[in-house]
């Protein structure tokens, strides 16, 4: 039993990222995951045979019935207070304990350079920990947690998982757009629908051949979205009528169920819907993580701290109306630009790829993988 540990709120995103990660390579009901009662509900999402409950208090008697129930072979702490009674029991249990994301704060109390006591008790257990910055390593250590065990790796963050698309409909689209420049409005509200063809109409005008695609956020809106932009001037395709893309289309309607994958895939720049309008954004990591950059408007809940990790390193662009979003496509429909917008969010976005991965074969395996970093 492979035990993973929420500690935080702030740390499900990353629980979760890591809980998919392990259940690719092990069966899904060899995995255990625990949470206080605030955010157990946001793990159901996981698939039902992952086991998820709330982590016991923290008497001896409740940790050691917890831990002869599920026999766990191997934890990943992530985040939150930390429980000595139940951690020395893990450790008398001989379980291969890691501590993720470890910060100072909640570690060293009122800016002193030693760890508490009871905090150095609750840390000894653990066999190896991820420092999120070299501050926290130092305090680690100088508090005598020994230095072999502790790494910086830097905040582990949560990493997404891409929306899957047919290869076969994406080689199809593919030769239909040709060297054709494209984008994307993806989960466009019904409100938002004028906006994009108003964007739309002032980009061509640099970019004759211009094509977009919009997918509307409720799918029966499509036959409606079509009316605003032919009546905007456009010749627009609609994927569910039979239509493929053709050569006078200006605007293509793609209302077919499950595809956003396929065309996050298959056009470089998307327009996040619901950033316009009160709809609500939708996750940025979508496109981003299947190579397309990414134009938004300003209503970025709930995804405001995603959308921040993209501005940070310069992956994504905030518009505040239709007219800056046409400059925006126009602008940024070029390769170079593209191509350094998706690179930079590409980056940002799987910078953990190596560590999750080594957290995973230290799960599977019950120890730290051969060759790996101290």
């Amino acid at each position: 039993m492979i035990w993973v540990h929420c500690g935080d709120e702030s740390e499900v995103a990353t629980t979760l990222s890591l809980v998919t990660r392990l259940i690719e390579h092990s069966d899904a009901t060899n995995v255990l995951v625990t949470c206080g009662s605030a955010c157990i509900r946001a793990f159901d999402m996981l698939p039902t045979d992952v086991t998820r409950i709330e982590i016991p208090s923290d008497s001896p008697t409740k940790c050691r019935a917890f831990l002869d129930e599920w026999e766990p072979q191997s934890l990943i702490w992530n985040g939150g207070a930390l429980r000595p009674t139940l951690l020395r029991q893990v450790h008398r249990s001989c379980v291969y304990a890691t501590l993720i994301n470890a910060r100072t704060a909640g570690l060293v109390q009122n800016g002193s350079r030693w760890l508490p006591r009871a905090t150095r008790g609750a840390v000894a257990p653990f066999n190896r920990i991820l420092a999120a910055d070299g501050a926290t390593a130092t305090r680690l250590i100088r508090g005598g947690v020994p230095a072999e065990k502790i790494e910086t790796t830097g905040p582990i963050l949560e990493e997404p998982i891409a929306l899957p698309y047919d290869q076969y409909e994406l080689t199809v689209m593919a030769e239909a757009f040709e060297t054709r420049p494209t984008w994307f409005a993806a989960n466009v509200t019904k409100a938002e629908v004028v906006h994009m063809a108003a964007a739309h109409l002032a980009a061509s005008r640099k970019s004759h051949r211009l094509l977009m695609v919009l997918t509307p956020r409720d799918l029966d809106d499509a036959e409606q979205a079509a009316q605003v932009l032919r009546e905007a001037g456009f010749k627009v395709g609609v994927r569910s009528q039979g239509d493929d893309p053709e050569a006078e289309h200006q605007a293509y309607i793609a209302d077919l169920p499950d595809e956003l994958g396929l065309w996050y895939r298959l056009i470089p720049l998307t327009f996040m819907g619901g950033t316009f309008s009160s709809g609500g954004a939708t996750s940025p990591f979508e496109p981003v993580i299947l190579g397309s950059a990414v134009v938004h408007g300003t209503r970025k809940a709930p995804h405001e701290t995603r959308f921040a990790r993209l501005a940070t390193v310069q992956a994504c662009r905030e518009v505040r109306t239709a007219a800056e979003l046409g400059i925006a496509v126009s602008v940024l429909i070029s390769p170079e630009q593209i191509a350094r917008m998706a690179l930079a969010g590409w980056d940002e976005i799987t910078q953990n790829a190596e560590t999750l991965n080594r957290l995973v074969e230290t799960a599977l395996h019950g120890s730290e993988p051969h060759g790996a970093a101290s």
